[in-house]
């Protein structure tokens, strides 16, 4: 039987401080998993394709994934849909499937990188996505936090915080960028 395919959204690109690498960020969009976010880290060449992308630039020479999205919606009949897979514990592949019944085997983040440009849809297994997401903090008490998807037995002593704001996010970014050595207590 085949595992049940979860329709994800392709929230942005984010960059995983300190070690400045850029992660894909999908999010899943149908009802009961729109919780359930899942981090691929990517390489910058990679990020930068996706952004450029979700921002609708388009270069005025083609990129690598504008040329690859455009032989494959060509040459293939056009672009179905894109699945990402854990191909390890820590390693995502994807395969791009072709509306001519032809798949591609791929990097996870190339195969997403065509999925935004041909605007189709990407998933994952339910039981994947389940294993590998992360739940963001979300306002509510500690009951609920025990039935979230993800959530940890940890988190059930750890006081609920309100989501993390972009604000928040620029002024840790401002307060790294210009802090010295001494601003961190070494006890």
């Amino acid at each position: 039987m085949e595992e049940q395919q979860v329709v994800l959204e392709v929230v942005g690109v984010r960059v995983e401080l300190p070690s400045n690498q850029p992660v894909l960020i999908l999010r899943g969009s149908e009802p009961g998993t729109e919780n359930y976010h899942v981090a691929v880290v990517v390489g910058p060449a990679e990020a930068a394709a996706v952004a450029r992308a979700l921002q609708g630039e388009t270069p005025p020479r083609p990129m690598t994934h504008d040329l690859l999205t455009e032989v494959l919606q060509y040459s293939g009949g056009g672009i179905d849909s894109v699945e990402v897979r854990l191909l390890d514990t820590s390693t995502y592949a994807g395969t791009i499937r072709m509306k001519n019944g032809h798949e591609v085997d791929a990097r996870a983040s190339d195969a997403i990188a065509v999925a935004v440009r041909a605007q189709c849809r990407v998933t994952m297994e339910k039981t994947t996505l389940r294993a590998v997401s992360v739940t963001p903090r979300v306002r509510g008490s500690s009951d609920q936090a025990a039935s979230s998807p993800g959530a940890s037995p940890e988190s059930q002593t750890v006081p609920r915080k309100d989501p993390i704001s972009e604000d928040e996010i620029r002024e840790f970014e401002k307060f790294l960028s210009d802090a010295e050595p001494d601003d961190f207590d070494r006890s």
